[in-house]
Order: structure tokens, then C-alpha cells, then sequence
């Protein structure tokens, strides 16, 4: 442990995943990239690109993010037309198949 941290994460050991997580859930379930990246930020000492990266690869209906990750049961954010995140839940979403909607 150096400086009041877990080197490669942030002050407590969850990952930038997990931070993304409960910042979702703090901000009411529906927030801004913009808002989570915020408050992720505070958690931990992750680069604006690793939170970046780690929204994009578990957004549903984020076509570009399935290239590498196609594993759609680990995606846990959905991308709103208002630009807004929340939690993906395929009974109201529908399913995804390589970001595009099947169902």
C-alpha cells in the first residue's frame, strides 16, 4: 500500500467497474458520463480515459465497444437518446447483440 492506496486502483480496493457502479447508484441510477466520470474520479486515482474506457466497454448498445468485449451478460450500462447512462435491464431495454438491439 502506498499513499492511502492500492497501487493500480483506487483508495479502497474495488475497481474502476465497481466505482462506476455505485457512482451510478449514488447519483439516482441515471446520470451524465460527465457526472459519473466526477464522481469516480474522487474514488480512486484512475486517468479520465481508463473511467472512459470502462463505460464504453460495459454500455449495451455501444456497437464500437463490442469489437473487443462482445460479452453482452458483463454489461451492465445502457447509453439513453438524452445522452444519459443507467443501469441496462434487458426485460425494459431489450436484448443487445453486438450493441444492436435483437429484441
Amino acid at each position: 500500500m502506498t499513499g492511502g492506496y492500492i497501487m493500480g486502483r483506487g483508495y479502497t480496493p474495488e475497481t474502476c467497474i465497481d466505482e462506476v457502479k455505485k457512482a451510478l447508484t449514488g447519483l439516482g441510477g441515471r446520470a451524465s458520463a460527465e457526472e459519473i466520470l466526477l464522481t469516480v474520479r474522487k474514488k480512486g486515482h484512475w486517468s479520465d480515459e481508463t473511467v472512459w474506457q470502462c463505460m464504453e466497454s460495459n454500455t449495451i448498445n455501444f456497437p464500437p465497444a463490442c469489437r473487443h468485449n462482445t460479452d453482452t451478460d458483463s454489461k451492465f450500462l445502457f447509453l439513453r437518446e438524452d445522452g444519459n447512462y443507467e443501469f441496462y435491464a434487458p426485460k425494459w431495454h431489450g436484448r443487445y447483440e453486438r450493441g444492436k438491439r435483437i429484441v
